[in-house]
Parts: C-alpha cells; sequence; structure tokens
C-alpha cells in the first residue's frame, strides 16, 4: 500500500514537471522577435533588433551605399527620396522598399514615410550653390526628419554631418577649411545647429562627422581612422583628409547595429599610413 502510495506520487510529480517544461517552452515560442536581442556585428554588447532602416537620401551618393549595405546584412530599408524614379536600375533587391520623403515637408508626412522603422540613417546634404540650400536641407530638413522619427517611435538616430561643424568653439575659426567650407550658405553652422538640435531630442543618436567625401572606393583612400569630437580638423597633422563614401557607409550602419555608438560623436578620415581597425574597436575609445 505503501509503495503504491510513493508510486502515485512520482506519477504525479512527473506529470507537473512535464507541465512546467511545455509551459516554459511555449512561452518561449511566443516571445515576439522585436522583443529579443540580438549581437550586433563585431561588438559584444547586445542591441535592441533592428528590423528595418530608414535611410534620408537614399539615391544619394552616399545614402545608396548605405541602402546596399543594410540590404546585404539582411535588413529592411525604407529608401527615402524625394524622387523614387531615380532609384530605377540601383537593382536593390526585395528587401528595399521606396518611399517618397522630401525632408523640407512636415514631420507629419515624413513620419509616414518611416513608419516601422526601427532606426534613422540621415544622409542628406545640401548641393550646388544655393545659399538656402545649408538651412532648408542641412538644418531644418534634419529637424523635420529627427521629429518625424520620434513621432514614429523611432529610437536610434544616425546623422551624417561633418568634420568642423564646431570649429569655432574648437579654435579652428581661421583653419582655412572651415573658412571655405562655410562660405557657402553657412553650411558648417547649420549642421552644428542639426546635430544640437538631435543631441537634445531624446533620441538615442550618433553623429557622425566625415572628413572630404570621396567616390573612391577604400583600397585607393585608405584605411578608416577614428578620432573623438572635436580632434579631427583635416590639417597637416591629420592622418588623413578624406574618407570613401563606402567606409563612411560602413560607419553609418555599425552605428546603428552597435551599441558602443550610442551617444557618441564619430569624427573619421582615411590614410595609406593607417593601420586596419576591425569594426568592433570603432567606438571602443570614443
Amino acid at each position: 500500500m505503501v509503495c503504491a502510495e510513493n508510486q502515485s506520487e512520482q506519477n504525479q510529480a512527473v506529470q507537473v514537471s512535464k507541465r512546467a517544461l511545455i509551459a516554459s517552452l511555449a512561452s518561449m515560442a511566443i516571445i515576439p522577435l522585436q522583443a529579443t536581442q540580438v549581437l550586433a556585428f563585431g561588438d559584444s554588447k547586445t542591441v535592441p533588433a533592428i528590423l528595418q532602416v530608414f535611410v534620408a537620401g537614399a539615391t544619394g551618393n552616399t545614402g545608396k551605399r548605405v541602402v546596399q549595405q543594410l540590404s546585404g546584412k539582411g535588413i529592411k530599408v525604407l529608401a527615402g527620396t524625394r524622387d523614387p524614379k531615380k532609384a530605377e536600375g540601383l537593382g536593390w533587391g526585395d528587401t528595399v522598399k521606396l518611399v517618397t520623403a522630401d525632408v523640407t515637408s512636415d514631420a507629419t508626412e515624413l513620419a509616414a514615410a518611416m513608419k516601422g522603422a526601427d532606426a534613422v540613417i540621415c544622409a542628406i546634404g545640401s548641393s550646388g550653390f544655393n545659399p538656402k540650400g545649408p538651412r532648408t536641407v542641412d538644418y531644418e530638413g534634419t529637424l523635420h526628419l529627427v521629429d518625424a522619427a520620434k513621432r514614429a517611435g523611432v529610437k536610434k538616430f544616425v546623422l551624417m554631418s561633418s568634420l568642423l561643424t564646431n570649429g569655432r568653439d574648437a579654435g579652428q575659426g581661421t583653419n582655412p577649411n572651415f573658412v571655405v567650407l562655410n562660405l557657402f550658405g553657412g553650411v558648417l553652422d547649420q549642421k552644428l545647429k542639426a546635430e544640437k538640435y538631435l543631441r537634445g531630442s531624446g533620441l538615442d543618436w550618433t553623429i557622425v562627422r566625415p572628413g572630404g567625401l570621396s567616390n573612391a572606393p577604400p583600397q585607393e583612400v585608405g584605411n578608416l581612422f577614428v578620432g573623438k569630437e572635436d580632434t579631427l580638423f583635416a590639417g597637416k597633422e591629420s592622418p588623413g583628409r578624406s574618407v570613401s563614401r563606402e567606409t563612411v557607409a560602413q560607419v553609418l550602419v555599425e552605428s546603428v547595429l552597435q551599441s558602443g555608438a550610442s551617444k557618441k560623436v564619430v569624427e573619421i578620415v582615411a590614410g595609406k599610413q593607417v593601420e586596419q581597425t576591425s569594426p568592433d574597436k570603432w567606438f571602443a575609445n570614443l
């Protein structure tokens, strides 16, 4: 009789154990992917899963490289452009969706274009000699995108800016590079205002300040050199003055994927004498 009772108790314990195991497995199966953590490329820390990225200026010389690199990693892209026809023939696959996005429009329209995005990469920039371009595009356009990102529930915003945006406060007000660049509608001043707006937005952000943008491949321009905020001024003492757009695009993408890039200003150039560094080291000492 005692043996029978013990056997019954053992059977009940096994059944409870089975139910607990099944419940545990079931709970794991229904966790939504958006709530999981994924390991970022080249990073030992975990970051929220990045499933879709909105790219502003997607058909520009740097933006289209950003789109290609994101797509190559299997990340869905909302490619924002004023004229989707410009993207015809670029060979983007099924992971890329073209959306109309004019940064001079209001935040409501832009928020609709970036709906569903986990992050934004802003690769816009004024072109030509329109003196109003830097204000309407580099400053106000970025403001519209930041406001739209907040409305759309985006958490991460990566901004491509420029070296010497903070030239005056960094003691570089007479630097020839600062003076010449700022002749065109005060573009560096406008970019700096955009940077400050992003930093005060409440979003997680990374600001990437490249040197002169080159269409040449990295092999011709040189290896990436990463500097802290207000340390690279494109002078003779700099390890480089320009950087390949391919490299800039890679840094922008890694800024989204790596938690170590959070709330940092990254200044980048490239040089033939610079030692090659793996992506997991880029943001380590900033």
